[in-house]
């Protein structure tokens, strides 16, 4: 019926619209409004979008994906070593808390244990975009959004490892083709980290040549996300590693500060209203019908051991009870990257319980939809919020005047 770029511009203009109507009209964030009007031209609504739109407009969801990690990688606050080092403990044992949380559930609803160990993988992630999006939307500036997005790009690292190495042990029965296959994945664990490593040197050396300049920057900057995006495409690895890091060495190895501070998720806004609105698309309202119960658990769960884990690590994070709640709450939506692995394990793995796919898809519906309110509820909870929800465009005006502002100083 459309072809890819009349599905691109209407996920543009009808994102943006719905985008609108939520802010303005619910007090909502935009980013619910994305996913609304996906599901609503979508398989669950008008089905204008087909998932062979979705395939057709792949790069330029690659592309939103690097522009938004490395945003979120960039944003990690610099910190001392020793605090450094404490938010990276608190950071491995929430996600070891709400990872054995989700396996047990799993198995108390009669999962295999090969396949509760993949599915509490996909669990541990909070989606970047949704994190990156909705705090942009807000104003999002202090401590606590530093410690949110620590907290983000750690879980969601783990997420990733422990979910590629666990895929081979779902696929290979034999011992000795396990190990092949995990030594394949460790492998393509090397490549991104090594390419995040590259592009971060790229910038740094790039970023001495041509001074502070913030034309000539910015687009160092994002010609190394593309390049990066699509070497990671060449290589057939995910761009999640590589651009996480390269936002996070590019900032901690700028010690002279040198690349100048800019704000690339307003670049990622095209790519990221669209990439929402084509997620909603794919997501499929009967699913949440028929497995509701499933995903509600695993909702409740994954809560559970999260908030296990962030009041555990509260010391260690120098929060009270309070800021610890609303750090759990914004740890809450749950990663779109988690759709694209359990794709690539469908393809893979097609004896993967049907129950389960559903319970997952199910799922990531679920916080697709309610996730952007969890961000919004904790930033404002934080107290961190300088640009709350207003029906007046003057004051998002003023908001923007100040992000440049301060982006240049």
């Amino acid at each position: 019926m459309f072809n890819s770029i009349q599905i691109f511009g209407m996920a543009l203009l009808g994102g943006l619209g719905a985008g609108e109507v939520s802010r303005r009209a619910l007090a909502l964030p935009r980013t619910t409004g994305y996913v609304f009007f996906g599901l609503l031209v979508g398989q669950s609504g008008l089905g204008w979008i087909a998932p062979y739109h979705i395939e057709s407009n792949q790069l330029f969801i690659d592309l939103a994906l690097g522009l938004i990690l490395f945003e979120l990688g960039y944003q990690v606050p610099l910190v001392a070593i020793s605090e450094g080092w404490s938010r990276l403990r608190a950071g491995l044992l929430i996600s070891l808390t709400t990872g054995a949380t989700v396996v047990l559930t799993l198995l108390a609803m009669d999962f295999s244990a090969r396949s509760a160990v993949f599915a509490a993988a996909l669990c541990l992630a909070t989606s970047p975009a949704i994190t990156i999006a909705t705090c942009s939307d807000v104003g999002a500036r202090g401590d606590k959004t530093g410690l949110l997005f620590t907290m983000v790009a750690t879980t969601g690292c783990v997420a990733f490892v422990i979910s590629t190495w666990s895929m081979p042990f779902l696929v290979e029965d034999e011992t000795s083709r396990y190990l092949v296959s995990a030594w394949t994945v460790t492998q393509e664990l090397g490549a991104a980290v090594v390419l995040g490593g590259l592009c971060a040197g790229l910038v740094l050396i790039g970023a001495r040549f041509l001074g502070q300049r913030p034309e000539h920057q910015h687009l160092l900057i994002l010609g190394t996300i593309v390049l990066g995006v699509g070497t990671a495409i060449y290589l057939d690895i995910s761009v999640l590693l590589p651009m996480l890091l390269f936002g996070c060495l590019t900032r901690a190895l700028d010690q002279k500060q040198q690349v100048v501070a800019i704000r690339i998720a307003s670049d990622a806004r095209i790519f990221l209203v669209a990439t929402f609105v084509l997620a909603g698309a794919i997501l499929d309202l009967g699913v949440l019908m028929a497995y509701w119960l499933e995903a509600l658990v695993l909702v409740m769960a994954r809560f559970s051991g999260q908030i296990a884990g962030v009041f555990w690590n509260r010391h260690r994070l120098g929060l009270n009870t309070e800021s610890s709640i609303y750090l759990s709450i914004g740890l809450q939506p749950m990663s779109s990257i988690a759709l694209v692995l359990l794709a690539n394990m469908q393809t893979l793995y097609s004896g993967l319980e049907p129950r389960l796919t559903g319970a997952l898809l199910a799922t990531i519906l679920l916080m697709q939809l309610l996730g952007p309110l969890a961000t919004q509820t904790a930033i404002k909870g934080f107290g961190e919020a300088t640009c709350l929800q207003s029906d007046d465009p003057a004051v998002d005006k003023t908001a923007s005047d100040r992000d440049s502002w301060e982006n240049k100083s």
